[in-house]
């Protein structure tokens, strides 16, 4: 077992859970010195369940390697580089969808 794996896993699901419930982003710096004007425009719940899907989706991938023996290299590689790429196409996706944006 790789307690540090483990330990970050579970870190990553409560916080992805935290920002899919909603309640995340009110703790971050960057949003509470957001002018209220750029707020209005995000719409904020569908952002943060994103984000917070994508944080749970890592967390997983890290207590399966703190818990599973079988998953170790080059599985857990393979599964983070993978995440990258999902992570990266949501981040586009993100930018050039308007469903983050109020109009």
């Amino acid at each position: 077992m790789n307690f540090t794996c483990v330990f970050f896993g579970v870190i990553f699901i409560a916080a992805g859970i935290l920002f899919a419930l909603g309640k995340g982003h009110i703790h971050l710096a960057a949003w509470k010195a957001m002018p209220q004007q750029e707020k209005d425009k995000i719409r904020i719940q569908p952002l943060c369940r994103n984000i917070g899907e994508m944080m749970i989706l890592s967390g997983v991938i890290f207590l399966l390697k703190g818990l599973w023996a079988g998953f170790e290299n080059p599985w857990f590689v393979v599964s983070m580089i993978l995440w990258l790429f999902i992570a990266g196409f949501d981040v586009w996706y993100i930018t050039k969808s308007d469903r983050y944006y109020n109009k």
